[in-house]
């Protein structure tokens, strides 16, 4: 017999035994958290966006050894990574061009794992900017959640391998349930999902159809609540459209900049894009609510909480570019739980995001009225006084270029003719403003709470939109109708990204002499699906098709649209305004990283961000240059940014704005930067694989930088 022992070891006898079974069953599972303060665990820092990581041992005094720790080749440069990886627990996750999504140690760069969501003939591209990771309440399960074309998907952390108990095998289709059939709606969904509890949250979007924000149960996939962005008959809204049926056949209202959460108050917050088409409504009067608007609602039910449209009735797509920044803010002394919103007219509108007060100074100013037949330009929009913008509002005389004579004299013609001004309506006459590209941009900021401080990268291009009545394009004669397959050219917009001459533009290639590499059969497949960083337009009929890709094949086609009397106008393409050798046609700053002191709405120090290296050999100062990506802060006193066409990665004085450090990048960084501590040794990471909107070589690296 074992002996028992006396009644004095009796009660630490069963404590040491109590103790020893509560160790074994938290070590035996995963501690449950909300994310180790070491990781780069949402995409954007945090479930509210700040971008910022309390990690200081890359610092002021010694970025500038920063060297490079690891290099990880995807194996796929087929497109632009836009993907802000996670890091969680030493791995990266994230996405590649097509789509795979993978797991790479963070340490030293060796791949774990790889998910290809792709079925038999599905191909995947387009864009994916972000994935959410959830975890169970006792932490023995964990699942990334990530999208790929119209598909959500459930893929175990652990892995890599479809959570089959999900949807189908894993995976639901976003467009299951909506308005129109699915194979009408081409939603997709291109920014990061976000958790809150049991519930996975995803904004989406449609060039050709309403967009919505849903979420769905974490285990099933079931869908537990929508919220519709164009609102239905009987939802909040809905009489600020003129066309009672726009809500069916409308497009647009997209939520892909992205999703914040506020954990404690169970509220979820998203911005909006602008209705479609971009620049002509016709016969479509009013606000057009949520269009350009934040929104808040409750992120348990779905239900309305307040928002705000920050431009009615966009008619010069101005979209809120991206998701709106959670903090605290200091308001005449008194902290308030605060929402930042950056706009691509250089805003930044400040509220209490528990109530929707506006903190920022705005009042509505009257407009010009739209001079095109059958549009009805909202007759005020607001105006922002304070804070002061971090980009310029409104293209000048004293604006255009003087790096040369022959380039000013150019820019001095196309400024003549054409109108200037806040809010002048898209016109045959020509337009011409700053903000397409922003301002802001979807990378969006980053915020140093404790400081009171909000870094964002912004852009100063103008651009020259001109309109005109479809029933006259590509014609000498105006009594002349266009082809059939020019007129759904326009219909679904492609004119906006690939020219009215479809030349192409930046790093949007060309569509003429398709038919020395397609025939019509393998054109379609592509429009349907997607290439690159082209969406999926799969809701196209099929006479449509046909007619879109003769088209474009250049193949004779029979006359359409014979009424002159029709009025239906679209713009000639998005058309920078540029000088004859490429460059912007106005002063630089071209592109800006910005410092906003929110306690006094300042702008803190501004400075160019990016340069053209012949022009800075030639002795121009450095001008600055367009930029796509965000930047992030961390409590080392430093900001980090790529973003820009010379593809370098930066490090800048959080204080002062001054260099601090550099690098070349093998291909263009046109994301977001994620920071991470593995073993206490920190890293900036940063996916670099060209492409996008600026063009340039593509590649298909993810590096890692630390200190030796």
């Amino acid at each position: 017999m074992i002996p028992l022992p006396n009644h004095k070891d009796v009660a630490l006898y069963y404590y040491i035994l109590l103790f020893s079974c509560l160790f074994l069953t938290h070590c035996g599972k995963k501690e449950s958290r909300k994310e180790f303060s070491t990781d780069w665990a949402f995409a954007g820092g945090d479930a509210g966006q700040q971008k910022f990581k309390k990690l200081s041992s890359i610092n002021r005094s010694n970025v500038h050894l920063l060297r490079e720790a690891w290099a990880y080749h995807s194996g796929d440069s087929s497109g632009n990574v836009q993907c802000n990886p996670l890091v969680i627990e030493g791995v990266m996750y994230a996405t590649t061009p097509a789509q795979h999504l993978i797991a790479v140690n963070a340490e030293n760069g060796k791949e774990i794992w790889r998910f290809n969501p792709a079925r038999r003939g599905e191909k995947f591209g387009g864009i994916n900017r972000g994935l959410a990771c959830w975890r169970s309440k006792n932490g023995d399960d964990e699942r990334l959640f990530y999208t790929a074309g119209g598909f959500l998907y459930a893929v175990a952390k652990e892995t890599g391998k479809p959570v089959l108990s999900f949807g189908d095998q894993g995976r639901i289709d976003l467009n299951d349930g909506l308005v129109k059939p699915k194979e009408q709606m081409a939603i997709t969904a291109p920014a990061a999902p976000i958790i809150f509890k049991d519930l996975v949250i995803v904004g989406t979007m449609s060039w050709s159809s309403p967009a919505n924000v849903s979420a769905y149960d974490v285990y099933s996939g079931k869908r537990q609540w929508l919220f519709n962005t164009i609102p239905h008959p009987g939802e909040r809204g809905y009489e600020t459209w003129g066309d009672s049926s726009f809500y069916r056949k409308g497009a647009g209202v997209n939520a892909w900049g992205g999703l914040a959460l506020d954990v404690e108050n169970g509220m979820v917050y998203f911005a909006t894009g602008q209705p479609k088409d971009d620049f002509y409504r016709g016969n479509n009067g009013g606000q057009q609510l949520f269009g350009n608007s934040v929104v808040a609602l409750d992120a348990g039910k779905g239900n309305y909480k307040w928002h705000y449209q920050a431009i009615h009735h966009d008619l010069w797509d101005l979209d809120l570019p991206c998701a709106p920044i959670l903090c605290m803010l200091e308001v005449k002394g008194e902290k308030v739980p605060g929402l930042i919103q950056l706009t691509k007219t250089g805003h930044v509108l400040l509220f209490n995001r528990l109530t929707g007060e506006i903190l920022s100074k705005v009042e509505e100013r009257p407009v010009p009225g739209s001079s095109l037949p059958g549009e009805h330009a909202y007759p005020t929009q607001p105006y922002v006084s304070w804070p002061e913008p971090f980009s310029r509002q409104i293209v000048t005389a004293e604006d255009l270029t003087d790096r040369t004579k022959e380039a000013r004299e150019y820019a001095q013609r196309i400024f003549k003719n054409a109108d200037a001004g806040w809010f002048v309506p898209p016109s045959e006459k020509g337009i011409i403003y700053y903000g397409i590209h922003g301002g802001a941009e979807w990378g969006g900021g980053a915020v140093d709470e404790s400081n009171q401080l909000l870094f964002v990268n912004a852009n100063e291009l103008p651009w020259v939109i001109h309109m005109q009545n479809v029933n006259q394009l590509n014609n000498t004669e105006s009594d002349r109708p266009i082809s059939a397959g020019n007129a759904v050219y326009l219909k679904m917009g492609c004119q906006s990204c690939h020219g009215g001459e479809r030349k192409g533009q930046g790093g949007i290639p060309a569509l003429t002499n398709l038919s020395k590499k397609y025939d019509q059969k393998g054109l379609s497949e592509i429009i349907r699906s997607g290439k690159n960083a082209m969406p999926a337009f799969a809701q196209i009929e099929e006479k449509d098709m046909q007619d879109l890709t003769s088209f474009l094949l250049d193949r004779q086609q029979q006359n359409l649209l014979s009424d002159k009397k029709q009025l239906i106008f679209r713009s000639l393409g998005y058309v920078k305004f540029l000088d004859p050798n490429g460059y912007p046609a106005v002063k630089p700053p071209w592109g800006t990283l910005n410092a906003v002191d929110l306690r006094s709405g300042k702008i803190k120090w501004k400075v160019p961000l990016g340069e053209y290296p012949e022009l800075t050999a030639a002795g121009f100062p450095i001008t600055g240059r367009e930029n796509f990506g965000g930047c992030i802060a961390t409590a080392g006193g430093l900001v980090f940014v790529a973003a820009t066409g010379d593809e370098k990665l930066r490090a800048f004085d959080r204080d002062t704005g001054k260099l601090l450090w550099e690098t070349k990048l093998p291909f263009g960084g046109y994301t977001t930067p994620s920071t991470y501590e593995v073993k206490g040794k920190q890293y900036v990471l940063i996916p670099a694989t060209g492409g996008g909107k600026l063009g340039g070589k593509t590649g298909d690296v993810y590096i890692a930088y630390t200190l030796p």
